[in-house]
């Protein structure tokens, strides 16, 4: 007879493979092992070459009450395993702390709505509480542990609360390849399963995080060539090349593409940007006109878009927020065409949170390692560099 424990614990699990499969099928392709003496009711541990999802089923049921309550947990764990935290932080030992906090505050803000709130996690509004601080949303946990790490503790009350704490993680540090490949291996196999089933109620930054997981890494340069192939093109006469139709006539000309596919860059310029990202993404921007023999056009905005008549001598000026929409706005102002303009856009991903309204839809989002951007449905293709 199974008991109350073995009961919640299943139908936690049975709950949330209903309402994010994506999420339950990395816990079922996760070892289990219950312990009644680990110091979490959840947590994520390298053993014997296999990730275990460690239980202990007292703590569980003390803090948890309900099979939603059970499915957040597991949700929560789940993501840690997305973002790949277990493996980033095995060997982290300043600021454990901090790492322990950003970690659940990157992650809880992804945790599935229906389910309802989970009990005791880190919210935005709890590090308001402790810390007197306000952090910006849809963070990478990179950026909250640094920002978290400024703050002066002997000031805040983080001492006198149980926060969380993340000490099994510690036990991958002496193998980080092999644990960081089999993590991989856990997000693969809950992509493959959840594949043609549905993976739920899902957000664009974890669908991207997934896609950096299982879609194979390409250059962004060879991405964007890709979309220039494919752009719309017409063909003219050449004495180069034989006639496919009657191949036989010498006499004939051949045909060759001529693309009128143009390519409109655009460098965020917004004060959320610092020089050194600015410093990158010129850079990489200045890359494009050596690589690609077709009409390039720069722009830098935030909540505007401006100009940049020469890209070689561009000096930045750190302007106000971000609005993607402004680009959009001003793409048809100046001139471009949907169907044969390519729109590269260099930013932090931090900017409105609507949807955007345009017909330019070959769009390229290059953002830094670790960033995501903030507009639901992102559509185009978004790009790591």
């Amino acid at each position: 007879m199974k008991s109350e424990n073995d009961n919640l614990i299943i139908d936690g699990i049975k709950t949330l493979l209903d309402v994010s499969p994506l999420y339950g099928n990395i816990v079922m392709n996760l070892v289990r092992e219950v312990n009644p003496q680990a110091a979490n009711p959840l947590a994520l541990k390298w053993q014997g070459h296999h990730w275990y999802l460690l239980v202990n089923p007292n703590l569980l049921t003390a803090r948890f009450t309900s099979h939603n309550q059970v499915a957040a947990a597991l949700a929560h764990e789940a993501l840690h395993v997305i973002w790949q935290h277990p493996t980033r932080y095995a060997k982290e030992r300043e600021h454990n702390q901090m790492v322990d906090i950003g970690t659940d505050l990157a992650v809880n803000q992804y945790l599935p709505r229906d389910l309802g709130e989970l009990p005791g996690a880190i919210s935005f509004q709890t590090i308001n509480e402790l810390y007197h601080i306000n952090l910006p949303h849809n963070q990478d946990s990179s950026t909250y542990i640094s920002l978290l790490s400024e703050v002066d503790q002997k000031n805040s009350r983080a001492k006198k609360r149980a926060l969380p704490k993340h000490t099994e993680w510690q036990s991958a540090s002496n193998s980080i390849e092999e644990a960081e490949s089999a993590l991989k291996n856990v997000i693969k196999k809950a992509n493959d399963d959840t594949k043609y089933a549905g993976r739920g109620n899902v957000s664009g930054a974890v669908l991207q995080q997934i896609s950096e997981v299982v879609v194979p890494k390409r250059n962004w340069k060879s991405i964007l060539r890709s979309g220039i192939s494919q752009a719309p093109n017409k063909k003219k006469d050449s004495r180069a090349r034989f006639n496919r139709r009657q191949a036989y006539r010498l006499d004939l000309p051949g045909e060759i593409s001529r693309y009128d596919t143009e390519i409109a860059v655009f460098i965020d310029n917004s004060a959320s940007i610092s020089n050194s990202q600015a410093s990158e993404f010129l850079a990489n921007a200045m890359q494009i006109t050596k690589q690609f023999d077709i009409n390039v056009h720069f722009f830098s905005f935030d909540t505007k878009v401006h100009q940049i008549k020469n890209i070689k001598t561009w000096q930045r000026h750190a302007g106000g927020g971000t609005t993607f929409q402004s680009i959009f706005d001003a793409l048809p102002a100046l001139k471009f065409f949907p169907l044969q303009t390519l729109v590269v856009i260099f930013t932090d991903g931090d900017g409105e949170k609507e949807l955007i309204q345009t017909k330019f839809k070959h769009v390229y989002w290059l953002l830094p390692e670790g960033q995501t951007l903030s507009i639901p449905s992102p559509f185009g293709k978004v790009i790591t560099l």
